[in-house]
């Protein structure tokens, strides 16, 4: 896998997330990434409202490829820079274009009390 095919997979899942012809400003995947969780929702968003897809409308291979994209994209991230990611937030836009915005910080459910 490289960067650009998990941005394509992560991408596709989004889609998967909409029904055919539905009309979005943009779709959003929050994701936080623990050593073996992964927690990911997604939002969908028109006319300044939000809506919130069934996680049941996506298969559980695409479920799989959205794990493996997002820890690829964290290994990438430690292996290239050094940093640690915990979590990102990727918006996608009805032209295709999208942008990611990673967490550096550990999510609360993750640390000890």
């Amino acid at each position: 896998m490289n960067t650009e095919k998990a941005y394509n997979i992560l991408a596709n899942v989004l889609f998967a997330h909409t029904q055919e012809n539905e009309k979005f400003d943009k779709l959003e995947m929050m994701t936080e990434l623990g050593e073996s969780v992964l927690r990911r929702r997604v939002t969908r968003y028109l006319d300044g409202k939000q809506f919130y897809p069934s996680p049941d409308m996506i298969s559980s291979q695409a479920t799989n490829d959205a794990r493996a994209a997002s820890e690829f994209l964290r290994s990438n991230l430690l292996e290239t820079t050094g940093d640690k990611i915990w979590g990102f937030t990727f918006t996608l836009y009805p032209d295709g274009q999208f942008n990611i915005d990673y967490t550096y910080d550990m999510p609360e459910w993750m640390q000890d009390d």
